[in-house]
């Protein structure tokens, strides 16, 4: 299920990095008290109410300026609006309305969107805003970004109009897969090769595809809802005067992933890059059940049978562990989806691994398992200091997560808890998905292992 988008815009200097980093709860955006600050977009995942939401930042709207980084920026501001579900309309409430707020506030108004006007720097209670309802789009929220007052006035008033949660079109029956990379590595040319027909623009020419594709069919009489998303490229390749296209491209590719069952992520059979890499760590973040295709397979040598490794394919796979070792648990599948080699195996194992992500083991087997690891290999003290694994216990399913309670979890590394994950993955069929172990404080009554069925 994909996260509402709240956007927020306003003119220059107005505040709304501020608000972006209070509502992140974090300092994510640059803060300057002169304008053009923010020139690139921000987004983060914030929590309205125990509603998950992805935040925008916006550059400052002025469509008068037509120098410099500011159409660039007006442009994307223009498509954060068009994507956003709410709107967060910033002022500063220390000053009467602006021609430019006038008009900001008459696109906004053509957007039939909700729309919330925030009245911003206004440090102190007893200050009030100006004539902001003039701006005719309803109530006005009294607020200071930097000191915090008002904003739990405004989170109430975008709970309100939030979009009820999204029932999905298959009804939770569709196992979603989303096909995610680097442009150019054949993601809409395998979405083809799966569907049977072409669906998806193919073209050498990296940023064809520009949007997230669902696409709904039966692979053998199991429904699915096959995601194409644009490739998302490092920031540095991406050119002054593609910005704002650039970075939605990437945005609905990262919501892609939020909203799929099973990743796979494709890799060109040339070798591995730090793009990959990033893009593997934000699906690995997500919990999502994954997959690594090797895509352009051909091109190394001829297709060969898939029940046997060759040397190649042993030789990619090793420097795949170097680069991507966080997601070791992810099967590798080399394929050529130009040529339809490999591609049915592909969907079949995306497929098969994604009931693993709700795979629950009970509190008796997993200590079971976890006290015949400790016992073969104990736990080494730190400068004397003894560190005991009281229990452990599973708390969670996609991904599957598990608590491991210690006496001094600060003296536990991290290479013991990559040890027991090791264990557990031998034992219980967790292929494809990644694995959270969370090492917290035990009670100190504990002083026998816990048993339970």
């Amino acid at each position: 299920m994909s996260k509402p988008l709240i956007a927020i815009v306003g003119r220059p200097n107005v505040g709304k990095s501020a608000l972006f980093n209070r509502l992140a709860r974090k300092r994510i955006a640059l803060v300057e008290d002169f304008e053009g600050t923010t020139r690139d977009r921000l987004y983060t995942d914030i929590d309205i109410w125990g509603r998950a939401c992805t935040l925008i930042d916006t550059g400052g709207f002025d469509n008068k300026d037509k120098e410099g980084y500011t159409p660039a920026i007006l442009a994307s501001t223009q498509l954060a609006i068009e994507q956003a579900d709410v709107i967060i309309f910033l002022t500063d409430g220390r000053e009467e309305p602006t021609t430019l707020d006038f008009e900001i506030a008459d696109v906004l108004r053509k957007t039939r969107k909700p729309v919330i006007v925030a009245a911003n720097k206004l440090d102190a209670r007893h200050m009030k805003s100006a004539n902001h309802y003039a701006l005719r789009l309803g109530e006005v929220v009294e607020m200071s970004a930097m000191g915090g007052l008002g904003v739990a006035e405004l989170t109430e008033k975008i709970e309100e109009v939030l979009p009820p949660p999204e029932e999905d079109e298959d009804t939770g029956e569709n196992i979603k897969i989303a096909l995610v990379g680097r442009p150019n590595v054949g993601k809409s040319q395998l979405t083809n090769t799966i569907l049977g027909y072409e669906r998806s623009i193919v073209s050498p020419v990296p940023g064809t595809t520009r949007d997230a594709i669902d696409t709904y069919l039966s692979w053998n009489e199991t429904p699915l809802m096959l995601i194409d998303t644009a490739g998302m490229r490092r920031k540095s390749r991406v050119k002054k005067d593609e910005t704002s296209v650039e970075y939605h491209m990437v945005l609905r590719s990262l919501r892609a992933i939020d909203r799929a069952d099973v990743i796979i992520l494709l890799i060109e059979a040339g070798g591995v890059t730090d793009q990959d890499t990033k893009i593997a760590g934000y699906a690995h973040e997500a919990g999502k059940p994954m997959l690594i295709a090797v895509n352009k397979w051909d091109l190394i040598e001829k297709p060969t049978t898939l029940e046997k490794r060759t040397p190649a394919q042993k030789d990619f796979e090793a420097n795949l562990k170097n680069y991507l070792p966080f997601v070791s648990y992810a099967p590798v599948h080399f394929l050529s989806g130009l040529n339809n080699w490999g591609v049915e195996e592909l969907v079949d194992d995306a497929i098969a691994i994604k009931p693993n992500a709700e795979l629950r083991i009970t509190t008796g087997q997993l200590n079971d398992i976890i006290r015949r690891a400790v016992a073969e290999h104990p736990i080494p003290s730190v400068k004397g200091r003894p560190v005991k694994l009281r229990y452990a216990t599973q708390f969670g399913v996609n991904p599957p997560s598990i608590a491991v309670f210690v006496n001094q979890p600060d003296l536990l590394h991290f290479s013991y808890v990559r040890r027991l994950e090791n264990v557990i993955r031998a034992k219980f069929p967790f292929r494809g998905v990644p694995l959270k172990i969370e090492v917290r404080k035990s009670n100190p009554r504990d002083e026998k292992w816990e048993k339970h069925d």
